[in-house]
């Protein structure tokens, strides 16, 4: 390039523009570049040592695109020194590809392609359907990547259950919204005598947590029903009712209705436990709020205040609410029915 053009380009501004733009750009492609090599199973298949690219071809362009379009793929994580590439072979190099390959990590590798897939759409798209009037459906949602990626807050999540939940005593829970059953299952382990049931609206979830309850040998203890808490009769018959990450799922004046339609399912001294993202978070936090606010039936998340007067609205006593994430606007609700 010559000094010229640099020079005007300085001139205009635009030198200092390009290059933070440019730098700008490259956490977007680590971010989009991790989320589809981990869904590929890229990481878990480098995870041993090093493949050389003819093998890894075979496994991962069979479909007749050559080696040359996944080299070039491949490339982008050497760029981003994610991979390293030596005597034609590729091999995991960076801090977050060599954490992402472990299993024990699933939920943040699916954090990172919620943010890459459903987050990018959010922000891409939004402007556009608020000008058109074209909402979010809850089709536009991965059900089972959202419950995987839930699972990052699952510790604070056992730390509200601890709070709310007796480790000793026959206690039956109703759980709203079961995701994967994580939570159902950390409740049996606290307290040996629980029995729970819980209620999935997405039909594909409801499946995957009732395969996990049979896994961890709860079958016998809970299950998960498919369907809407509020086509369901309350009967009086639980000690706990939880709803973990959905209450957004509701429009907000229908929040106070549901509540009251929970509090049916309670015996008298029951307790109801909610944990949600509120208003005044992070950026992740932000981006869940313009999915609820922009999707066919849901609802902006709460205020923290508005949250308890709704509980309070519903006829639920000695209500309570507790931070639960250093840096992050996620809090746990409390009341007695």
């Amino acid at each position: 390039m010559r000094a010229k053009t640099l020079t005007e380009l300085w001139r205009r501004g635009q030198l200092r523009l390009l290059l933070r733009a440019t730098r700008l750009a490259t956490p977007y492609y680590r971010v989009a570049w991790l989320a589809a090599a981990s869904r590929a199973g890229l990481l878990q298949r480098l995870a041993d040592g090093a493949v050389p690219l003819d093998r890894l071809a075979v496994e991962f362009a069979p479909g007749g695109g050559g080696s040359d379009g996944l080299r070039s793929w491949l490339d982008m994580g050497v760029r981003l020194r994610e991979l390293e590439h030596r005597n034609g072979a590729y091999a995991l190099r960076g801090f977050l590809a060599r954490r992402l390959a472990d299993p024990d990590n699933d939920a943040i590798a699916a954090l990172l392609e919620e943010v890459a897939t459903l987050h990018h759409r959010l922000l891409l798209e939004t402007p556009e359907r608020l000008q058109s009037g074209r909402r979010f459906t809850l089709d536009d949602q991965d059900g089972v990547l959202i419950a995987r990626s839930s699972r990052v807050i699952e510790p604070f999540v056992q730390e509200a259950i601890d709070d709310a939940l007796p480790a000793h005593g026959a206690l039956r829970l109703l759980e709203m919204g079961a995701g994967t059953g994580t939570h159902i299952r950390y409740a049996a382990g606290r307290n040996p005598e629980l029995t729970a049931l819980g209620l999935e609206l997405q039909p594909q979830v409801a499946d995957l947590a009732n395969r996990s309850l049979r896994d961890w040998g709860l079958a016998d203890r809970a299950s998960v029903d498919k369907g809407d808490v509020r086509d369901r009769t309350p009967e009086a018959a639980f000690d706990l009712v939880t709803l973990h990450n959905n209450i957004y799922y509701f429009a907000v004046d229908e929040r106070p209705a549901l509540l009251r339609h929970l509090r049916g399912f309670l015996a008298p001294g029951g307790r109801l436990l909610l944990t949600t993202g509120c208003a005044g978070g992070g950026p992740a936090m932000q981006a869940l709020d313009i999915w609820s606010a922009n999707t066919d039936g849901c609802g902006r998340l709460p205020q923290v205040d508005e949250m308890e007067g709704q509980l309070r609205e519903a006829g639920f006593r000695d209500v309570r609410s507790r931070h639960l994430m250093p840096g992050e606007s996620y809090f746990g609700f409390q009341g007695r029915s």
